[in-house]
């Protein structure tokens, strides 16, 4: 049963993979942009003259992983619009119905995005390494992927709780709002320090914040207020709290659609 579920999961991913492969252009245009995004954040750190930042190249460093983590919160998040076109191209009820069901076919669908986001933000940090001089932590590097796939469970499943309202309502609720959200209490683009101290409490509820300080320390050596270890401990309580619940949720908004008869429509 196990090796039937892995090997639909992994046929979804290669459907995926296909699909993506398919628009020839689109795995290069997607690695220029990377480039470019790096050479905009590169410049810009050049104009700045902040106490917050020993130098310019501290700040730039601390914005490439603040981009490669915004690129696996986008890689989960689009679970939704993901299964969105399925509802509308009229193929989930193929996965509703098969024995793999629903909730997994789901889950499978994050697998391509998550390996895609993993391979971009490795190119990011590579170009960002060879082209504009930051210093990654080598020392530490290999530690980040434990606490990059934790912190992409934890991700993942707030974008199980998106799916579940796009089930239940055929609509994607504010995606970009949310993303951009995430990019201000979590001190993607600047330390959650400087945010007004009535919305700083924002910063510590959720598991963004934590795997972002984490993964900066891990992989260019920032300071961290708290402990490593500490700051691990409360991802990974998000990601076992979080990650059950939003499977457990998805799996309500399926019940829902079927006892109302509108899972197939959009």
């Amino acid at each position: 049963m196990i090796g039937r579920h892995l090997a639909a999961g992994l046929a979804i991913f290669k459907r995926d993979l296909r699909i993506f492969l398919s628009y020839r252009s689109r795995i290069y245009s997607q690695a220029i942009s990377a480039v470019a995004s790096l050479a905009v954040f590169y410049y810009l750190s050049q104009l700045l003259s902040v106490d917050t930042f020993s130098s310019s190249s501290s700040y730039f460093g601390f914005v490439v992983v603040g981009l490669v983590i915004l690129a696996v919160v986008q890689s989960t998040l689009v679970l939704a619009g993901s299964v969105r076109s399925e509802l509308v191209a009229g193929t989930f009820e193929r996965v509703l119905l098969s024995p793999f069901g629903a909730v997994r076919g789901a889950l499978s669908m994050m697998i391509f995005p998550s390996v895609h986001a993993v391979a971009m933000g490795t190119w990011t940090l590579l170009v960002a390494a060879v082209l504009f001089g930051v210093d990654l932590s080598w020392a530490t590097v290999p530690l980040a992927i434990p606490v990059g796939i934790v912190a992409a469970l934890s991700f993942s499943a707030i974008a199980l709780l998106i799916a579940a309202l796009v089930i239940v309502f055929k609509q994607t609720p504010g995606i970009g709002m949310l993303i951009v959200g995430i990019t201000f209490i979590s001190g993607l683009y600047f330390p959650t320090d400087l945010l007004p101290g009535w919305i700083q409490w924002a910063s510590a509820v959720q598991p963004f914040t934590p795997a972002v300080e984490l993964l900066r320390h891990l992989l260019i050596g920032l300071p961290m207020a708290a402990s490593p270890w500490s700051s691990f401990a409360k991802l990974l309580a998000f990601t076992v709290i979080l990650f059950p619940v939003g499977t457990w949720v998805l799996a309500q908004g399926v019940e829902i659609g079927q006892r109302r008869g509108t899972i197939i429509e959009y």
